[in-house]
């Protein structure tokens, strides 16, 4: 959306997936094009085998068409907004209203859910200890300075 130009850095068939490996799928209204059908396999890939798939406001749409969230707790931009853009979609039992839902190897989001949804990708890669999480959290969330002085606080603590 916005214009953004993307540039992959491989092809969707040459994506080696193991346990570790994260797709993220951003948002835009462009995901019902049949066109990304292969990014959505390969989706279904990922979960199958245990990686990580993220997915944010209209990539949740692809995801329902798919049926990758019929039996997994999940969000998006409502469940009307499921049910508009996705008539196949099966996963009513398991949505949860919340801005951005985490069920192991499955985050998603609504397109206002961005700040919690990218604090649950950190935390699912384990890239900040627990409290520093939660300082990157209260300064991005609040813009308060001393929620930035404790973030930098609990990172060169970190180092130690």
């Amino acid at each position: 959306m916005g214009g953004m130009t993307i540039v992959p850095d491989c092809l969707i068939d040459d994506i080696v997936v193991n346990e570790t490996s994260v797709l993220l799928l951003p948002g835009a209204d462009t995901w019902s094009d049949p066109k990304h059908g292969t990014i959505i396999e390969k989706a279904s890939e990922f979960l199958s085998l245990g990686a990580t798939v993220c997915a944010i406001c209209g990539a949740t749409v692809a995801l329902a068409n798919y049926g990758l969230l019929d039996n997994r707790p999940h969000t998006s931009n409502g469940i009307g907004y499921l049910d508009m853009f996705s008539p196949c979609y099966e996963g009513k039992n398991h949505y949860i209203d919340k801005p951005s839902v985490a069920d192991n190897n499955l985050i998603t989001a609504s397109s206002a859910g961005a700040l919690l949804w990218s604090k649950q990708i950190i935390k699912h890669l384990n890239v900040f200890q627990s409290s520093t999480l939660e300082y990157w959290y209260e300064y991005f969330s609040t813009g308060e300075p001393q929620h930035f002085f404790a973030l930098m606080q609990s990172l060169s603590s970190n180092d130690e």
